[in-house]
């Protein structure tokens, strides 16, 4: 992620790459060879899962005194970039202090495109209204009234990923907080959100004002329906990473 980054991005940017591993002198091994952004590594312990991603509010809110960047976006590792994404990040953020972006599986254009791509792919259209009828909406969403990630029926109307999110440092430290603590209250009582740290964010979302970007990126090279989208960062599906 960071080696690619380092190949799109310009000076002027100033980029730093925050980033969370067991492992720091690897990270900080190859940041001596890039130009154009700069990393910081901070170490971890070598988590399993789920706790891997259902800590990383908590991971982050631990370093909250050290993320000291104007703008603040969480990526997950496995991310290409392909094309400048930074332009478009301070965009979005113009008008609202934190912005989440649409997961690329529960995507779907609106208008005339929507009946185009419907009548298209007539399964995925029976998928969405059997999505509609049984949750409330298109979405991965927590339906376990005990889990503090819960989004009641009538409000799940779009749903984000958990592997991209930003914006202003403030608010940013200020929801990852948030989340630390309402992850943590879930395991005191032994429960464990179905998406993990994404289901989480999902709950976030229905409570606070944010701008939202579509699965540009995040985006999925498998998912149809986002195909006529330019992408700017790419989630690397897992099989292909490691051959």
């Amino acid at each position: 992620m960071v080696l690619s980054a380092d190949a799109i991005t310009e000076i002027e940017d100033k980029v730093t790459f925050f980033v969370f591993t067991d492992r720091p002198e690897v990270a900080e091994k190859f940041a001596s060879e890039l130009n154009n952004v700069s990393v910081t590594a901070f170490k971890i312990p070598q988590y399993g899962w789920p706790e891997a991603t259902l800590l990383r509010y908590k991971i982050f809110d631990s370093h909250r005194d050290s993320l000291d960047s104007e703008i603040l976006m969480h990526l997950d590792a496995d991310m290409l970039f392909v094309s400048n994404p930074w332009s478009r990040v301070r965009e979005r953020l113009l008008r609202n202090s934190i912005c989440l972006v649409e997961h690329p599986g529960f995507w779907r254009p609106t208008g005339a495109s929507r009946l185009v791509l419907y009548a298209l792919r007539p399964l995925l259209a029976y998928k969405d209204l059997r999505l509609r009828i049984k949750r409330g909406g298109i979405g991965a969403w927590e339906c376990d009234e005990k889990s503090s990630a819960f989004v009641a029926r009538k409000l799940r109307k779009k749903y984000f990923c958990g592997g991209t999110w930003f914006g202003k440092q403030n608010s940013i430290i200020d929801l990852i907080n948030e989340l630390s603590r309402q992850v943590n209250g879930d395991l005191e009582k032994n429960i464990i959100a179905i998406w993990h740290d994404e289901s989480h964010i999902n709950k976030w979302a229905v409570e606070h004002h944010h701008a939202d970007e579509s699965p540009v990126l995040c985006f999925d090279e498998t998912y149809p329906q986002i195909k006529e989208l330019k992408p700017l960062i790419i989630a690397v599906r897992k099989d292909e990473k490691t051959r």
